[in-house]
């Protein structure tokens, strides 16, 4: 009966109860979502989403990073570092990387709609520092400014940082465990793609090019054993693709600096309002971050220091 439950030779939970046990763990820190929603005012839930989402992905990563660190000594029986997270002048350089890696993949998507005529670019919409005697947090979020602009940035600097934590650090290292490398993979990447199903505006196209991405992140973790890659490229896809190129954020938008319109109603190559993940003309764009992302690994990581488990 124990064995249903421990791992005999390494005496502690089996992979799938551990994942169990800390989703249990992170969902309940997530409820406080829902406890802070009546506080702020009547509002709906996508107002409250989109008003107030610097307070709810600071509650995600504060949420995220005390039940990671539980369950990595409690049930994994590790370190938090040795997920990949230990801190360095080389994480530095991992994520400044990645961050400026995603900018110029943003870039390329913002060029390429406009070579091929598939976007009507206007202008920019910046002002400056914006200060005003009177502050709304939700009037000053809603205006392009330094301090909006710095605050979106935090904002995303928490997303990569709790998404990659939770999906390519613990859940996907203990699915490795269980289940090994390719099962880990495949199965990663269809929950990835799933979750993001549920995102504003998603179809099947972008659920399937959110699977690509989910591969990108794995693969910066598993070219470099460290997390810190796959964060630089999520915190910096967010953001450029976001506020600075005007573009959806899977399925959410903001107040953006470079303003546009689609000039085509053919969302699978412009991404509509989802975003560039909703479109067939990021697809080479990937490629090329993948083989960047080689050839950065190949620079600074020629052999990855640990090995990849043996499943339970």
């Amino acid at each position: 009966m124990n064995n249903l439950f421990l791992n005999p030779v390494e005496q502690r939970l089996k992979a799938g109860w551990r994942i169990f046990f800390f989703l249990i763990l992170f969902f309940s820190f997530s409820a406080f979502i829902f406890i802070i929603k009546p506080l702020l005012g009547d509002m709906t839930k996508r107002a409250f989403l989109e008003n107030y989402s610097l307070i709810i992905v600071s509650i995600l990563a504060v949420g995220a990073t005390i039940s990671v660190f539980f369950s990595r000594h409690f049930w994994d029986k590790k370190t938090f570092v040795s997920l990949g997270l230990k801190w360095n002048r080389q994480a530095l350089k991992d994520v400044f990387f990645g961050f400026f890696l995603s900018g110029v993949m943003a870039a390329l998507f913002f060029a390429l709609l406009v070579v091929l005529g598939l976007l009507d670019f206007k202008g920019f919409d910046f002002q400056g520092l914006g200060m005003d005697k009177t502050f709304d947090f939700i009037q000053f979020m809603s205006v392009l400014t330094l301090g909006s602009l710095a605050l979106m940035l935090l904002e995303h600097v928490l997303v990569g940082y709790w998404e990659e934590l939770v999906f390519r650090g613990y859940i996907f290292q203990n699915i490795v465990d269980g289940l090994g490398l390719l099962k880990a993979i495949i199965l990663s990447c269809l929950l990835y793609g799933l979750i993001h199903y549920l995102n504003p505006n998603a179809t099947l196209l972008s659920s399937f090019i959110i699977i690509g991405f989910g591969f990108l992140r794995i693969y910066g973790y598993l070219s470099t054993k460290m997390l810190w890659l796959s964060m630089g490229m999520h915190i910096g896809w967010n953001f450029f693709q976001g506020p600075i190129f005007g573009f959806a954020a899977s399925g959410h938008k903001k107040t953006t600096l470079l303003q546009h319109t689609f000039v085509s109603d053919r969302v699978y190559l412009t991404g509509g309002e989802f975003g560039p993940e909703g479109s067939l003309m990021i697809l080479p764009i990937l490629i090329f971050a993948l083989w960047m992302m080689k050839w950065y690994a190949r620079q600074y990581y020629p052999n990855p220091q640990e090995a990849i488990p043996q499943s339970d």
